[in-house]
């Protein structure tokens, strides 16, 4: 009997939805996976079955393919949760390598250059909208430590009462509100006053020449600032995506002058920024050398285990 494999991937997938999961790149791999198994008119998964999957592709990289078999272990949970005999998948096979990066985190008079660049930059094509988004967006991304993308999908509705952003669909899929400082939001609501007289609530809030603005368009306006900035760039250093490592670290060296208590504060950040839990966090509380004189201050006990070595911890982006 040949098994309608991508009738069950359908169906695993809309299970996952149902649960409250985004699925979207997985269910690509779980399209995939169904595809193979229909073409080699597989009756049974079993542990040949896997081994030669694995070796469909010789040329992914270690982490995508541990991430494919993590998709497919979860595929053979639910092929038995519907008694279909399956190879169940061990957890440590094809684990992910974990990125030992340093994200590049801003000094205080960086990042007073680097604002108050971003109304200096030249643009090839001069607009007095696109000249007053600029500076705001890169503000917002600092001031609020908001993902590029959750600022760039921002609606004119997600502006509530004047007075915060918002955000219902984030990475983790769970909507949080962006509250803003009295200064950006004074700035903000001029600009909202200014461009979106006759706007419609559905239309994006930042936009030029009518559309969405795009993440390489963002990241050629970073770029420019950079070098206008005279701030040097590596190979891949800085980002974009540093303005919210940025933003975390400056947060937790003023709790720690101010000597709050970082067990009360950090579930604070971790709501605020979006992660689904702290151990996400752990990723952004990289040590620079004023939070290491305060660091010294306080005892260890309070702090446990929080600083993670940077081997322990993987980039959220």
């Amino acid at each position: 009997m040949i098994t309608n494999w991508q009738e069950l991937g359908n169906n695993f997938i809309k299970q996952k939805r149902y649960l409250g999961y985004k699925y979207k790149t997985d269910s690509i791999v779980i399209k995939s996976i169904t595809m193979f198994l229909e073409k080699e008119k597989v009756i049974k998964v079993d542990k040949d079955v896997v081994n030669k999957y694995v070796k469909l592709n010789p040329n992914i990289s270690s982490n995508t393919l541990a991430r494919n078999i993590g998709v497919f272990r979860e595929f053979n949970k639910y092929l038995k949760s519907q008694d279909i005999e399956c190879y169940q998948i061990p957890l440590k096979i094809y684990q992910q390598h974990q990125r030992e990066f340093i994200p590049y985190i801003f000094s205080k008079e960086e990042i007073k250059l680097f604002i108050k660049n971003s109304y200096k930059i030249k643009l090839k094509y001069y607009s007095y909208r696109k000249e007053q988004t600029i500076p705001i967006i890169f503000k917002i991304l600092y001031q609020t430590g908001m993902r590029i993308g959750e600022v760039l999908n921002l609606k004119v509705k997600d502006y509530k009462e004047q007075e915060y952003f918002l955000v219902e669909h984030s990475k983790n899929g769970e909507a949080r509100i962006i509250y803003l400082s009295e200064d950006l939001n004074n700035e903000i609501l001029k600009y909202h006053l200014k461009f979106h007289c006759n706007s419609e609530k559905d239309e994006y809030f930042f936009q030029i020449r009518n559309g969405k603005i795009g993440n390489n368009t963002i990241r050629r306006w970073f770029y420019s600032i950079l070098k206008l900035s005279k701030i040097k760039r590596s190979e891949n250093s800085p980002r974009v995506h540093d303005l919210r490592h940025t933003y975390i670290v400056h947060c937790i060296e003023k709790w720690l002058k101010e000597k709050k208590d970082l067990n009360a504060m950090l579930p604070v950040l971790q709501t605020y920024v979006g992660h689904s839990s702290l151990k996400s966090l752990e990723y952004y509380f990289q040590i620079t050398k004023s939070m290491i004189n305060e660091i010294g201050k306080i005892s260890e006990e309070k702090l446990g285990k929080l600083i993670p070595e940077l081997k322990d911890v993987i980039e959220d982006e």
